[in-house]
């Protein structure tokens, strides 16, 4: 039998409160909810904004079993079909499970109607890659987070959208999505040990580091940051990476960092996302 939505508001009450007694006791309870019952409960604190309180471990392992359900549907698209957005918001879930990432997509179709009024009347690839870089880095500020590069928290594009700051390949998954929803021909490029991104127009490619505050790089410039991370230079690597490549790479950046701090639970429930995900 169902609970009660009252029923319901008075547990998400209790569990804000934050006390390890009462979530311990609460745990026990939640562990015996029905499948819909634990999603009803997520779904309520969720717009209570309570993106700070400590799931309970039984709601939590319910939460990562949801995440890997998603990702088993997403994985089941075809290649062509895979959304890239998607599966970045799905990670941003994985590690904040209390936030509408809805409202994260609302901010980006605001920067999406923004960038394309500017995009208005421009069609060298020259000019439209300028008026991208001058948007993102120059007017909103993107930049890449140095000072913390290993925390989690750069590879959530929740956190990149809010922080403005991430690591190479959030960064350029930004500059992905926005190119997918305005129709732009940026490619993500996943070399060994950087990711940047490519404008493939007419013309030839025009590499760019969303790292580095969109900076230009020719072919030698790719090469020399390869030499310098130890790496021999092949033009192959400058070839572009299909989305199920770039979320199978974020997803081992997050299975790194996780390993390193022995949070085996995020690590178990991230080796079943990327088995998904390479099924193709």
């Amino acid at each position: 039998m169902s609970l009660s939505d009252s029923q319901l508001e008075a547990v998400c009450r209790l569990l804000s409160d934050g006390s390890p007694g009462v979530t311990t006791v609460l745990d026990r309870q939640v562990s015996e909810f029905s499948t819909e019952d634990q999603k009803r409960l997520l779904d309520m604190m969720k717009k209570r904004q309570s993106s700070e309180v400590v799931l309970p471990p039984s709601l939590m392992e319910f939460h990562y079993k949801q995440i890997e359900i998603a990702f088993s549907d997403w994985s089941l698209s075809s290649v062509e079909d895979v959304d890239l957005e998607d599966a970045c918001f799905l990670l941003a879930s994985f590690g904040h499970p209390l936030e509408n990432m809805e409202m994260k997509k609302d901010e980006l179709l605001g920067m999406e109607n923004h960038l394309r009024r500017r995009l208005e009347g421009i069609s060298k690839a020259d000019a439209v890659v300028d008026e991208v870089v001058e948007y993102l880095h120059g007017e909103l500020r993107f930049d890449g987070e140095r000072g913390n590069y290993y925390d989690a928290q750069n590879s959530f594009m929740n956190r990149v959208l809010e922080r403005r700051r991430g690591i190479p390949i959030s960064l350029s998954a930004l500059y992905l999505i926005l190119a997918w929803r305005l129709g732009l021909p940026f490619h993500g490029v996943g070399m060994p040990g950087h990711f940047i991104v490519k404008f493939q127009g007419d013309e030839e490619p025009i590499f760019l580091d969303p790292f580095d505050r969109g900076k230009r790089l020719s072919v030698g410039d790719c090469a020399g940051i390869l030499r310098g991370l130890g790496y021999h230079f092949d033009m192959r690597f400058l070839q572009a990476t299909p989305p199920r490549r770039i979320v199978e790479r974020m997803i081992n950046n997050l299975l790194g960092i996780y390993k390193r701090d022995g949070q085996d639970e995020k690590v178990t429930c991230l080796l079943r996302c990327r088995e998904l995900v390479q099924r193709v």
